[in-house]
């Protein structure tokens, strides 16, 4: 095992506070679903559909990922 200074990248101290990044997340996480909704529901095989589809999944898991980190530090 290393030490901890060593295992702790920026993504990790940032996780929770950037609210900037937050934010960010938060306008485009709907606004990419609601897109995806609209143009490429019926067509949900295409290329555009599946990246828009990875994309919006991504930022959600994010979006998620750091409220749950700010949750976690307001705990402690």
């Amino acid at each position: 095992m290393g030490c901890q200074a060593c295992t702790r990248s920026a993504f990790w101290q940032k996780l929770g506070r950037c609210r900037r990044c937050i934010r960010q997340l938060s306008v485009l996480s709907p606004l990419s679903w609601i897109a995806w909704f609209i143009f490429y529901r019926h067509q949900p095989t295409t290329i555009e559909a599946i990246t828009l589809f990875v994309a919006a999944g991504s930022m959600t898991l994010l979006l998620l990922a750091h409220g749950l980190r700010a949750w976690q530090l307001r705990s402690n």
